[in-house]
């Protein structure tokens, strides 16, 4: 068994396809089929069976994949940790949430790899409700995101605290206000981030919860679009209270909410046994920044 092997079963695994896989690796799809035979034939055990939606893994497929997983992330940590000690750059991929900017900017994040010449950053930035685990799909090392613990595969850390708030504009009703109750919503034009799909927003859930079902008459991706709708429309945005501080819009009012609901700033990691250098001294690095918040 070696690691080309290992690549190459991971890529039908996540395709489902021996096709699909071929093309992503660029290589024919006969290579492939003997590579996962070879597997099959040196493990004793049948991996893969032809199931409605493809290429569906047997139970010993289940286990290779969750082991050749985690045997790949350690090969690319002890590339990287040999390059930063050979002299030569290594690279840390890093993702982020849109809201994780308004804390974190991207060029101090960026300032990292000046205090740490050694390591090159790579960000990449996702909306704040596309979900964990396909973020860490890809080769990510490490991720500062918004929300709760949902990755199974994943470490978290919590960083600092936040939690949601109301923004109107400051000739709305509300903005007499410093804290409201969320009952005091009920019947309000909302607009709400979207919380992808399959979820409900922690603020949904509290409304619920409290016996009114909100009205949502706008879900955005981008703030800009939510403040231009309580600026024109008189409508109230619900936002995260450290995103709305550093915006510092002069013709709205963020109110707090008695409720508390939590927007807290994770950490996340691969579940790696072993961390490597480079992922340790970026996660030193944003917990010392996250202190002055």
């Amino acid at each position: 068994m070696n690691t080309e092997a290992l690549e190459y079963f991971i890529k039908v695994y996540e395709k489902k396809s021996v096709t699909a896989a071929a093309k992503d690796l660029y290589i024919t799809p006969q290579g492939i089929s003997k590579t996962i035979r070879q597997l099959e034939l040196e493990l004793e055990a049948e991996l893969f069976y032809r199931g409605p939606r493809g290429m569906e893994a047997t139970q010993a497929g289940e286990l290779l994949h969750a082991r050749a997983k985690h045997i790949h992330y350690l090969i690319e940590d002890i590339k990287k940790e040999i390059s930063i000690i050979s002299g030569r750059k290594g690279l840390l991929n890093v993702l982020i949430t849109y809201s994780i900017t308004s804390v974190l900017p991207v060029d101090l994040l960026y300032r990292f790899s000046k205090e740490h010449p050694d390591i090159q950053i790579k960000l990449k930035e996702y909306p704040d409700d596309y979900p964990i685990s396909k973020m860490f799909e890809e080769e990510v090392d490490v991720g500062l995101v918004v929300g709760t613990a949902e990755a199974e595969e994943c470490e978290f850390e919590r960083l600092t605290g936040g939690e949601v708030v109301v923004v109107v504009s400051k000739d709305h009703r509300l903005a007499r206000q410093d804290e409201i109750s969320i009952l005091d919503l009920a019947g309000e034009e909302l607009v709400t981030k979207s919380a992808g799909q399959g979820k409900e927003s922690g603020f949904i859930e509290k409304c619920l919860e409290y016996g009114f079902t909100p009205k949502v008459v706008h879900e955005f991706g981008n703030l800009i679009s939510a403040h231009r709708l309580c600026e024109q429309y008189g409508a109230v945005a619900v936002s995260i209270d450290f995103v709305e501080a550093s915006l510092q819009n002069d013709n709205l009012k963020w109110i707090r909410l008695k409720e508390k609901i939590p927007q807290d700033i994770y950490l996340v990691y691969r579940k790696r046994g072993i961390q490597s250098k480079a992922v340790a001294l970026f996660q030193n690095y944003v917990k010392e920044k996250c202190k002055s918040f």
